[in-house]
């Protein structure tokens, strides 16, 4: 399920050692206002400007807010007055200033107000169609190695679907295989003191089958934490609002690919999908983001998926920061109603592709038997 990496003074970098220290104050709900001086003071850092730095994003990420607050200038006091007040006296050393002909000092003090950092316990990872999914492999790898705990992931493998993926009785047999396999897989968790909601990249088919899932009664009760599909063949329209309302899902991010010459025609040959990772969802709640520059499978080469699940990668950020101030370059919003393509053009489509695969056949077949003749 993971290897288990020591991890040493040496490997913990000065941002790590800071979100730890903030999320421990969030967690015991105290010390949860200071300076970026006090905390350098509390923390032995002596970087006060990227300690700065990194307080001035957590409040754009709405996890911290900021605020100017006011010392008493007294040498035997220097305390911190509360927030809110006219800084007039100070409460501790009850000197009224105006009357000692001193001001007290402003500092910029910044105040948690929620969630830091999020830790990715452990994920379900859905290859796409016909896939030796070398990448899940690399995945798993890069995760052990670039974080400083172990996450398990649990790498679905379906097998090779090919003419499978023509009927949708053979899709929902195969969801439900997906299904038990992954409440087995919380079942586990659940002993091992781990959440019971995985999060879930999926990828192509992977998407197809992740959909059925959410949407078969049977798997009602699973939940999920963050969701990434890349490459999705689910519709535009899929019904993620109620999925959120219910529960069932954290956050879903939806990773474009402008140049995914795949996904166009999965809506033609495979029935009850769309081209959602060409256009993106309609959905509101969902987080649609579109690269120019990829791919069907790009987000899983060797050149993007380190930088994808690296130190401030899309994926990794999606996963472990706050979702409010989320945003990447690629960010767009589906606004555009979309509808399948008609009924009869999809049979005809498949029609067509029917005739066109008998006629290979049969032509494959008679240049044998020529073959055999001679």
């Amino acid at each position: 399920m993971g290897v288990q990496r020591v991890v040493t003074i040496d490997d913990v970098s000065p941002l790590e050692r800071w979100v730890d220290a903030l999320n421990r104050k969030v967690e015991l709900g105290e010390g949860l206002e200071f300076s970026a001086v006090q905390l350098a003071r509390q923390l032995n850092e002596p970087d006060i400007a990227s300690l700065t730095a990194f307080l001035a994003k957590l409040v754009a990420w709405g996890s911290a807010t900021e605020f100017t607050a006011y010392t008493c200038p007294m040498s035997g006091c220097r305390k911190t007055l509360p927030s809110g007040v006219d800084p007039v006296a100070c409460p501790f050393c009850r000197v009224t200033f105006i009357e000692e002909g001193v001001t007290p000092t402003s500092e910029q003090f910044f105040r948690l107000t929620g969630e830091i950092s999020r830790d990715i316990r452990w994920m379900v990872v859905i290859h796409g169609m016909n896939s030796r999914a070398p990448w899940q492999e690399a995945f798993s790898w890069e995760i052990a190695n670039l974080l400083k705990y172990s996450a398990p992931v649990l790498i679905y493998k379906y097998g090779w679907a090919t003419y499978e993926v023509l009927f949708p009785g053979i899709h929902r047999r195969m969801a439900k295989s997906l299904g038990r396999r992954i409440r087995i897989a919380i079942g586990r968790a659940r002993a091992a003191n781990l959440p019971d909601r995985p999060d879930v990249i999926a990828h192509s088919f992977g998407t197809r089958l992740f959909s059925l899932v959410l949407q078969d009664p049977e798997f009602a009760d699973l939940r999920f934490g963050r969701v990434i599909t890349a490459g999705s063949i689910i519709r535009p329209d899929f019904d993620w609002k109620r999925h959120f309302r219910d529960g069932r899902v954290e956050a879903v991010l939806n990773h474009v690919a402008a140049k995914d010459g795949a996904v166009p025609f999965a809506v033609w040959a495979i029935p009850g999908t769309g081209p959602g990772g060409k256009v993106g969802y309609m959905a509101q709640q969902v987080l649609n983001v579109r690269n120019l520059q990829y791919g069907h499978s790009s987000f899983f080469e060797d050149q993007h998926l380190p930088a994808l699940i690296g130190e401030n990668g899309l994926w990794r950020s999606f996963f472990t920061r706050p979702l409010k101030p989320l945003r990447d370059d690629g960010v767009f919003v589906q606004k555009d109603a979309w509808q399948p393509p008609a009924r009869w053009r999809i049979i005809t489509a498949r029609a067509g592709g029917c005739i066109a695969i008998a006629a290979v056949v049969l032509a494959s077949l008679w240049l044998l038997k020529l073959s055999l003749c001679w």
